[in-house]
């Protein structure tokens, strides 16, 4: 466990209490709803798959724009092991849909893509681990109940919170970041996030709109 100062407890605080908000959004909710159709479930996978895409452009572009020789290794180590996860989630549940484009989907995409692409390394670190995956990991536990032995839920459920660690780690050993700065940054990140979650259930539950 990583050991805190008091600016990186202020962080983590801070981004704990994004992660509980988080955890009562409309998605969240629907997937742990007992009550919620298989098929309103289904479509919430379907509609996952683009933002699962981009997550793959997201990682690839904070590997490619980042110059800090400590934060590109961990950048490719992240790329490693998230390579090829969009595929597994194809794989582990067909649902027989297709989503099509959705402009919130992509323009929540697009932010995180341009900022990964902008942002100071330390900030690129805050957005991949603190935010990203975190988001993921919350995600993936309520999947793991709606889903019991999807093989997706269950490798992010092992994955992602050593993910998380591994930001907490980088802004323990580094200086270089100021805590305002980094608590805004995740102000707006988790707003995008539960933007986007917002959505993907807006879309299940329009698909599914009467399903039993």
């Amino acid at each position: 466990m990583t050991t805190m100062t008091a600016p990186l407890q202020a962080v983590a605080d801070r981004n704990d209490q994004h992660v509980r908000a988080y955890s009562g959004s409309r998605l969240i909710l629907l997937l742990e709803d007992p009550t919620t159709p298989a098929a309103t479930k289904d479509a919430v996978l379907a509609h996952l798959a683009p933002w699962s895409n981009a997550f793959q452009r997201m990682i690839r572009v904070r590997a490619a724009f980042e110059t800090d020789p400590q934060l590109r290794a961990l950048a490719l180590e992240h790329q490693q092991e998230e390579m090829g996860h969009n595929q597994i989630l194809a794989d582990s549940h067909h649902t027989g849909q297709t989503a099509g484009w959705d402009p919130v989907v992509e323009a929540g995409a697009a932010w995180f893509v341009d900022q990964l692409r902008t942002l100071p390394g330390l900030h690129r670190v805050v957005l991949a681990h603190l935010v990203l995956e975190a988001g993921s990991l919350t995600f993936s536990n309520a999947g793991s109940r709606a889903f019991p032995g999807n093989g997706y839920f269950a490798l992010h459920d092992e994955a992602d919170q050593e993910h998380i660690e591994m930001g907490y780690r980088l802004l323990a050993e580094r200086q270089d970041w100021e805590l305002r700065a980094v608590t805004d940054l995740l102000d707006r990140a988790w707003q995008i996030i539960t933007m986007v979650s917002d959505r993907i259930a807006e879309l299940a539950l329009r698909d599914t709109a009467g399903a039993a």
